[in-house]
């Protein structure tokens, strides 16, 4: 099993969210997940990458998601109750939620893409949406797939810090 972190959004040049994400995909190896990851995200326990292959192994047809501190108000489903700006807070919080359970609960809202974790497989059979530029890619890629019968998946004890929006607070749910 291979998974491949990647922090994506840097999509220069074009500015095409979607045609990144493709990009990524295509140069992953088969049978392996490639974690897409916006740029202002940061893991926040040191054995995240074991937790990731649990769930994957655990959750291999699906797309997974986590946890995190500030999203738009739409993702309510990856927002956690607790919210905080303060990274230290976020990493308290972060490693009293691993319990090992490995508990994944079923995302049928909007879904933002801070990091999404995408099996090649289902990638082969549902591209990410290259006329969109960037706002929207996520929701048209997640929909796509949940409409042909995959579950989107949060990862219930992960999560990451996500600067969204932290300096303009524009539109940002906190």
């Amino acid at each position: 099993m291979n998974i491949i972190d990647r922090a994506i959004f840097d999509f220069t040049g074009s500015k095409n969210l979607g045609a990144a994400y493709n990009r990524a995909m295509s140069e992953a190896p088969d049978n392996s997940h490639v974690c897409l990851r916006d740029g202002d995200t940061c893991w926040l326990t040191p054995d995240y990458g074991v937790h990731l292959a649990e769930y994957v192994r655990l959750y291999p047809n699906a797309v997974l998601t986590c946890w995190t501190n500030r999203i738009h108000e739409l993702a309510r489903g990856q927002q956690h109750q607790f919210k905080s700006n303060d990274i230290g807070e976020c990493i308290q919080v972060a490693m009293m939620i691993r319990h090992g359970e490995r508990k994944a609960t079923r995302l049928n809202g909007p879904v933002s893409g801070f990091l999404l974790v995408v099996p090649k497989h289902i990638w082969q059979k549902h591209k990410f949406n290259e006329d969109l530029k960037c706002l929207g890619v996520d929701n048209d890629f997640t929909n796509k797939v949940r409409s042909a019968g995959i579950p989107v998946m949060r990862m219930d004890d992960m999560m990451v810090w996500h600067s969204y929006r932290l300096l303009d607070g524009s539109k940002a749910h906190l």
